[in-house]
């Protein structure tokens, strides 16, 4: 399958590159103990980051209208960086990227645009949105709602701005939901009741020993030891996008982002 990212112009102000697994807030734990969770691992490094190069602070005053966030360029920007510096368009206290890439997708299948996993950022959350790049014609705009009146918030160059994960458009509909007690599948049952009972014993022994781990998941296993090899993975093979050879002259003025 195909993701294809089309530079409605050359700004340079924003990258594409495979997601990190990891965090700085992540190496900081004590013996980067946060590594040692494997889905938190493999849900950093789901997709492609968006990366801004236009450095900026912004500021919200806690009312509804569009001027009621201030945003200026931490550093002095080229007349093309100023173009993609984020907006208050919405108002609400939404701060708006435009993105420099229009991506297309194969038929029926979708983008997620969402903030950078585990990527917590103080006076600000990263939006979400499911968009049908499949058959749209523009780019989309990514968003983050500030939280805090009167907090700067800073976006240094070099910073992820969201996270694209590709998605099937039907998927999330093939699911039939059920409700059963844990009790009915026997066989289920007994190797929770084994994990419970292993995992109450290592929970005791922890608070002695920080240091220690069952990794039963990181292996890909379950308490008694029987092996998931073909139904676990421990990382992703995301490709990284290639460099773009112009084949064009972009015009002298650039256009309005989102034109």
């Amino acid at each position: 399958m195909k993701l294809i990212a089309y530079k409605t112009y050359d700004y340079k102000c924003q990258r594409l590159v495979p997601a990190p697994r990891t965090r700085d807030w992540m190496d900081k734990t004590p013996g980067a103990f946060a590594y040692h969770c494997l889905p938190l691992v493999m849900a950093n490094s789901l997709g492609w980051y968006v990366i801004n190069d236009v450095p900026c602070e912004m500021e919200w005053d806690g009312t509804e209208p569009a001027n009621g966030v201030k945003i200026w360029a931490t550093e002095e920007l080229t007349d093309v960086e100023k173009f993609m510096l984020p907006t208050s368009h919405f108002g609400s206290g939404v701060v708006t990227f435009h993105a420099e890439f229009m991506f297309a997708t194969d038929r029926r299948i979708s983008l997620i645009a969402k903030g950078p996993a585990n990527y917590p950022k103080h006076g600000i959350q990263a939006l979400e949105g499911v968009i049908e790049t499949d058959w749209l014609p523009y780019p989309f705009t990514i968003n983050w709602k500030m939280t805090a009146k009167g907090t700067r918030v800073r976006f240094e160059r070099g910073e992820p701005i969201a996270q694209i994960i590709p998605w099937p458009l039907d998927f999330i509909e093939d699911f039939e939901p059920e409700i059963r007690q844990l009790q009915d599948n026997p066989e289920l049952y007994m190797k929770y009741e084994d994990y419970r009972k292993k995992r109450g014993v290592f929970n005791e022994k922890f608070k002695y020993d920080g240091k220690k781990r069952q990794k039963y998941y990181v292996r890909g296993e379950d308490s008694l030891g029987n092996r998931y090899a073909d139904q676990h993975k421990t990382d992703w093979k995301v490709k990284a996008f290639p460099s773009l050879v112009p084949t064009y002259k972009d015009p002298e003025t650039p256009p309005p982002p989102g034109a």
